[in-house]
């Protein structure tokens, strides 16, 4: 009764809002033979187990023993080489010592080659925009050689042009002149018209004034020069057929005398006297000096051979003459 009793599990219970539970609520299974030969079982592998961890643990320590050995031989050995390399870096560093003039003559020889290597990339810089505007003027002198080729290729054109434009010219200028010969004639005709206003007629570049009142051949030649001209010279066929013409068989003076001149006939208006072609022009039988007091010639028929002497201080109709200037007004 006493095992049995105390085998039995303690019974214990909870208090959870309002419910009651008791635990365990089975009773526990009871040991057997195969349970305490499992307990032995598992005694046996533990202290099995704890042969073979120490088995391992003095090979581990053989093993690493020799290890540890060859590795504090391998630290001696480095620890030499690192004094060797300390002894070394002694040497270097005396040496560095010593090159540390060197180096800061160095250091100014690399500031002065720094500062022309700045002058240089100046320099570059400079020479950049050299190129630059270089390149700029290249290309206005290849744009300005593309378009002088344009004009070479625009000269035979041109010449063309300008061959017409010079025929142009030397029209013009020949209309031009056409237009001062034009512009000549017009004032010409214009101050005859004006001349042949008042009474004179033109002819061959020369004005006559027929006159409508009777005078000795003296007094006409004193009328003509108050008129700035001269009894009329002829000096032509044409001339001296105009003057019959209009004449109209009147008698009329004309500037040919001999007086004052030892007997030789003379125009008064100075005009040389052509005898041969003047013979043509007097009357046949003329001039006679009928009376020896016919010293002035006058047209007397309306024929070409018109001309006959007269007493210079007989009344006659008389013809003056003037030549035609550009200033005639």
């Amino acid at each position: 009764m006493k095992a049995a009793e105390s085998e039995v599990p303690d019974a214990h219970f909870t208090v959870d809002k309002q419910n009651i539970s008791l635990w365990p609520r089975e009773p526990p299974p009871k040991m057997g033979p195969s349970l305490v030969l499992r307990k032995l079982l598992t005694v046996r592998a533990a202290v099995i187990f704890l042969l073979l961890v120490l088995v391992a643990s003095v090979t581990l320590q053989a093993i690493l023993y020799s290890w540890f050995m060859g590795t504090i031989s391998d630290v001696k050995s480095n620890a030499q080489l690192l004094k060797g390399r300390v002894d070394n870096i002694s040497t270097l560093s005396s040496e560095i010592k010593r090159n540390r003039g060197g180096v800061a003559a160095t250091g100014v020889q690399v500031q002065m080659v720094n500062a022309s290597l700045d002058r240089v990339r100046s320099q570059m810089r400079r020479l950049e925009t050299d190129v630059k505007e270089a390149n700029a003027r290249i290309q206005t002198l290849t744009k300005s050689w593309e378009e002088v080729d344009n004009l070479n290729a625009q000269i035979p054109e041109l010449k063309r042009d300008l061959d017409k434009a010079s025929t142009l010219n030397a029209k013009v200028r020949a209309l031009q002149s056409s237009l001062e010969n034009v512009s000549k004639l017009l004032k010409q005709q214009n101050d005859i018209l004006q001349v042949v206003s008042q009474g004179w007629k033109y002819f061959k570049g020369n004005f006559y004034y027929f006159s409508r009142v009777q005078k000795t051949w003296y007094s006409a030649q004193q009328f003509c020069i108050s008129r700035n001209s001269h009894l009329t010279s002829v000096t032509s066929e044409s001339e001296q057929e105009f003057l019959y013409k209009a004449a109209g068989g009147l008698l009329h003076w004309i500037g040919l005398t001999k007086a004052g001149s030892e007997g030789d006939w003379h125009w008064v208006d100075d005009t040389p006297f052509d005898k041969v072609q003047s013979a043509r022009f007097w009357i046949p039988g003329e001039p006679n000096n009928y009376g020896s007091n016919e010293h002035c010639a006058n047209i007397k028929l309306f024929s070409l051979q018109s001309w006959n002497d007269a007493s210079c201080d007989i009344t006659l109709l008389f013809i003056c003459k003037r030549p035609y200037t550009p200033s005639e007004a």
